[in-house]
Formats: structure tokens, sequence, C-alpha cells
């Protein structure tokens, strides 16, 4: 009997219910992860208006966007690790063994599978991190012949007949370094402030933004201000004459600081002075109210855009607080694009008539939180059992892993034609 009044017959109980437990949520994640599957293979989260899968994910399951990505990452690694995943289906493997198991090549798919049984999620972890995985598909290779070595950076850019540009780059080692090093700092500060699936394109277009931010004459940051030219009949187009599409035009005149050049047939008509679309006192007032993106599911509170619900260019929309709500940079140009509608009133409290609605691109409502069904029997029982780790010290040079060979080809002993039609 011990201290807590527990003896060895209840503690014993305990832990026989702690893994039955254990093998039902291993086995659901499973389940979750193929749901999962079938979603990306489908494409299904895209149609929904949302913009990535871990949006989708987190906000249909009410998961934290760590869960979320764990899950994804499983689900596009799941084909290639079919032994991993049929124990995770038998509810042997958790979730967080698993999201490690199928990180290492296809060809380790047995032997990952048994490790992870045994061993503890942060062994498990020390494994992968560490071990040199030869890739999937990789062979040795004769080295091939030395690279001129760049010693002089090199950019070029331009825009092609649609206006979309192009960028291209030779850098020094040197300064590719420098470059990378910021873009990886650009990113990471996009991530931190609510942007978890922020890539390398807005990593730059965020360090272009700074750059511009920290221009402190008044006069020079007028020369380098991008002007956009309206035209009388409702086109927009930048100083080199190309002409923006709609759902551009409408996303930049939307939120932000213009210069207005009016124009016909293109001789200017009027030039306004630069004005704020939205005045900084309405600007402070509508993101106290709304604390950051206020689409369903989405986390990112910081570098939002302030969206008129009713636009501003063409439809005459007010910049009046009712009128105006905050949104991510990505659901900002999503709305823009056609694929996810926004109507209401942006200050009544949500879920009360004439509040905020927001739909997908069929035109369905997005709900403003998880809605999980309520179960109406105990899941089914899974066809494994879960045995924890077995805790033991990890010797890490007894692991090895057999790497792929490359296939044997049989060459025929004589040049007959149809004894060379058998090679393999």
């Amino acid at each position: 009997m011990y201290d807590d009044g527990m003896d060895d017959r209840s503690i014993e109980a305990l832990q026989t219910s702690l893994a039955g437990v254990c093998g039902h949520v291993n086995a659901q994640h499973a389940q979750l992860v193929r749901l999962v599957a079938d979603a990306l293979a489908g494409d299904a989260w895209h149609q929904i208006g949302l913009h990535s899968p871990t949006h989708w994910l987190a906000w249909q399951a009410g998961l934290s966007d760590t869960t979320a990505r764990k899950i994804i990452a499983v689900a596009r690694r799941a084909e290639a690790h079919p032994q991993v995943m049929a124990a995770f289906d038998a509810g042997e493997l958790s979730l967080d063994q698993v999201a490690l198991a199928v990180k290492p090549p296809g060809y380790t798919d047995t032997d990952i599978c048994g490790l992870a049984k045994v061993l503890t999620v942060r062994q498990l972890s020390m494994v992968v991190r560490k071990y040199p995985f030869v890739p999937d598909d990789q062979t040795p290779e004769a080295p091939s012949a030395a690279e001129p070595v760049v010693s002089e950076s090199a950019v070029s850019m331009w825009a092609d007949g649609d206006g979309v540009g192009q960028v291209r780059a030779t850098l020094a080692a040197d300064d590719y370094r420098v470059f990378e090093t910021a873009m990886r700092e650009s990113r990471d500060a996009l991530f931190h402030a609510g942007d978890p699936q922020a890539g390398w394109p807005e990593a730059l277009i965020e360090i272009c933004h700074r750059s511009l931010d920290t221009v402190a004459d008044g006069s020079r940051r007028d020369r380098y201000r991008i002007n956009l030219y309206l035209d009388t009949d409702g086109t927009a187009t930048f100083a080199d004459n190309w002409r923006l599409p709609d759902s551009i035009r409408d996303l930049l005149l939307c939120d932000g600081t213009i210069t207005p050049v009016c124009v016909t047939n293109g001789i200017p008509v009027s030039v306004g002075r630069s004005q704020h679309i939205v005045p900084d006192r309405t600007r402070r007032i509508v993101e106290h109210r709304d604390l950051g993106c206020r689409v369903p599911g989405c986390s990112q509170s910081r570098w939002v855009q302030v969206h008129h619900i009713v636009h501003w260019d063409g439809d005459d929309g007010p910049t009046d607080t009712w009128n105006l709500i905050c949104l991510c940079p990505r659901h900002h140009r999503l709305h823009h694009q056609g694929r996810l509608g926004i109507t209401g009133d942006a200050d009544l409290v949500p879920g009360t008539p004439g509040a905020v609605v927001f739909t997908d691109t069929r035109g369905h409502r997005l709900k403003p939180a998880a809605d999980p069904a309520k179960p109406t029997a105990p899941p089914p029982e899974p066809s494994g059992r879960y045995l924890h780790p077995i805790g033991e010290r990890l010797d890490r040079w007894a692991i090895h892993f057999n790497e792929p060979q490359p296939p044997h080809v049989h060459l025929p002993l004589t040049g007959d034609p149809e004894m060379a039609s058998d090679v393999h």
C-alpha cells in the first residue's frame, strides 16, 4: 500500500486503462491523418477559400497551428511509410512518434517503425536528427567538374508582358550569406507575427517594405513612392502604363497611403495630395476592436490591413468603422480574388443578426470555431495494442539503417541482340 492509498493492483489497473485510452487516441489520430491526406490530395481546403492547409485544419478541428502542421506533415509523408502508418492505424504509435518516424527516407520504414515503438519521443527525435540518412532515390555519383567561382554578384529584374516581375540573381559567396541571413530573419519575423505559412516570397517583400519604411527624408520618400494612376473609366495603371487587374487595384485602394493622379485618355485631370484612405484615428479604433485578422481560425494579429467591406473604389463604400475590418495580407488578397466573401456590419457582435459573415468560394458560411460532432457510440477497438516506450538508455552507435543499393545490371556475355534485350 502506497501513501496515496493506491495498491499495486490499482496502479496496474490504472496503467492498463491509460494504455487502452492511448490506443484509442492513437487510432483516431491516424484516422484524422487519413482524412487530411484525402483533403490534400483533393485540394479540398483550397476550395473553401482559406490561405493554407494549416489554417483549414486548425479551424476545422479546433487545434493549435503547431498540432495542425504536425498532422499535415504526417499526411504528406504517409505514402512513403506504410509500415509506420499501419502501426499508427492499429493504435500502436502516438502522433508525436509518427511525426518523427515519417521524416527519414522511405527505405527505413520497417526499421524506424520498430524503433518508434520502443523509443521515447526524445530518443526518437535524437535518432532522426543525428543519423546521416541517405535521401530516397539517391545513389553515389562521380564528383562533377569544379564550377567556376563567382567573384562578383549580379542581379537582373524586369516585368514580362503580363506585368509579372522576374528577378534573377547570382551572388558571390559572402553576398549570398548576407542575403540568406536577411531572408531567414524576415521569414522568422513573419512567422512569430502570426503568419506560419510565410515563405521566401513573403520574406523578400517584407525586406522591401522595411527598406521603404526607413526613408526619413520627405522629398526622397515622395521620389520613391509607388504612384497609381486612376483613369476616370475605372482602370488603374502604374507609371510604366501597365494596367492592374481589377482584383489588385481593389486590394491596393482598400488600405494604405495613396497619391491619387486622375487621368482621362492618358491626360492628367487632377492631382491630389498624399492621403490615407483610412485615417490614422479610425485605423486605431478598428485595430483595437478586431485585435487581428477577423477571418475564422486565422491567428495573425500583427501587420494586418484594414479592408472596406463595401469597397471604397467603385462601390463608394464609406470609411466608417462599421464598414472596416482587419484582415491579414493573405486573406485580404483572397477576398479581392473572389475566393473569400465578406458582408455585414463589423461593429456588431459576431453571431448577432447583421454582423459580419464570411463565405467560401461555394458561398457557404464559415463557422466561427470548430464544430465537432457529438459521439454517438464508443470508437472502434484498435486492432493493435499500445505499449509505452521502454525508456532505457539509448546507445546511438548501435543504431544502423540499411541504405538503398543501386540495382544490379546483368550484362550479356555475347553480342547477341536477343540476349542484349534481356538486360534488366
